[in-house]
């Protein structure tokens, strides 16, 4: 890309980790991610008063200090920004950076939630909607646009929201000619995008942030974006945390995506029928009805996969979310057993646990108890 201005750049970015839908949609890492991307475009020469910082952060979130005013994350505050501000504005370069909870629905559109989306409203953004509209006349002032995404994009019907998840389109307009779109996702569709509560990041943010602050000796702007994904790429197959994907469309419309190798996604050799044992002893268990129990055994899972489990308020539906988040994980069920073995030792239930996990996991497997 040539003539781009970062003077004449803006930026919308969006991080939320605390929901009107409380605290089990919890998510500490986006509001700090989105501080670093924001500190990285001051950085940069892009001015303060051409980014849309909105937040929706959890108690003590980190990131860098900017000299750019907070807005909240809310449906209210976004769409002021989408539908209000953008239009009227014009410049050589958009950058949208948005970090949170997000869901694919039945017609593989990617949902983003807004800060707001509660247990009786769930609103979103419905981002290939957006990315098409961003292409038509209604923002006419951005020719070129980069959109970097850092969400999980679980399929609704896993999480059974898929009756309550309501639709807002955006307002219709004619396609533009001469439209430039880059976008990289966290995660393709049914996929999960790996979260670090404990450093409070994205593998996806981290890894994108770390390339854009990597020099490329030419001090080009934007940042040679084909690079960069490839450069995130190769901290895909690298080894750490990581996603699960990424989804990638170029500037010249090509889209690619890109899967963790084979042995880091399957699933444990477990059959589906040692599941439900599992999860109706783990229902039973009057100490995981509790949700701050259950909060305490996933703070002892690895963070990676703790922050890749959905979690669904009510007990059961958490339960079964966590065994069947657990499961898709190499050794996720032995680390779940592991943090498990620590709660009422002795009692009757770990007892059942341990036959449990002797029966399918083999004895002793990762420290459980045998």
């Amino acid at each position: 890309m040539t003539g781009a201005r970062p003077e004449r750049t803006y930026a919308v970015v969006v991080g939320a980790e605390r929901y009107g839908a409380g605290p089990s949609w919890d998510l500490p890492g986006p509001a700090a991610d989105a501080r670093r991307f924001t500190a990285w475009l001051r950085g940069r020469g892009v001015p303060a008063s051409h980014i849309s910082l909105l937040l929706a952060p959890l108690p003590g979130a980190g990131g860098p200090e900017v000299d750019v005013p907070e807005g909240p994350a809310g449906r209210e505050a976004v769409q002021e920004v989408l539908t209000r501000r953008l239009p009227a504005l014009e410049g050589d370069l958009l950058w949208v950076f948005w970090g949170g909870h997000g869901v694919t629905d039945p017609q593989a559109h990617r949902r983003l939630f807004y800060a707001d989306a509660g247990p009786d409203d769930r609103r979103n953004l419905d981002l290939d909607a957006w990315l098409t509209a961003f292409t038509t006349d209604l923002v006419p002032g951005f020719r070129r646009q980069i959109w970097l995404v850092d969400s999980c994009q679980t399929f609704v019907e896993d999480l059974m929201l898929a009756r309550s998840l309501p639709q807002e389109l955006p307002p219709g307009g004619d396609r533009l000619p001469g439209r430039e779109q880059f976008v990289l996702l966290a995660s393709g569709p049914g996929q999960r995008a790996a979260n670090d509560p404990v450093r409070q990041t994205g593998a996806f943010s981290r890894a994108v942030l770390a390339a854009l602050a990597a020099p490329d000796g030419t001090g080009a702007w934007p940042p040679d974006m084909g690079r960069l994904a490839d450069t995130v790429l190769r901290e895909f197959t690298g080894g750490g945390q990581r996603p699960t994907s990424l989804w990638h469309r170029s500037w010249a419309g090509d889209e690619r995506r890109f899967d963790a190798p084979a042995g880091r996604r399957a699933a444990e050799p477990v059959p589906d029928a040692a599941l439900a044992p599992l999860i109706g002893l783990l229902s039973g268990w009057p100490v995981m009805t509790d949700q701050n129990q259950r909060q305490l055994v996933l703070g002892m899972l690895p963070a990676d996969l703790a922050g890749s489990i959905p979690r669904l308020g009510a007990a059961r539906p958490d339960i079964i979310s966590i065994v069947r988040s657990c499961r898709r994980r190499p050794g996720g069920l032995a680390a779940l057993v592991e943090a498990l073995s620590l709660l009422e030792p002795g009692s009757l239930e770990q007892r059942e646990l341990a036959e449990w996990a002797e029966r399918w996991l083999g004895p002793d497997p990762g420290g459980a108890p045998a």
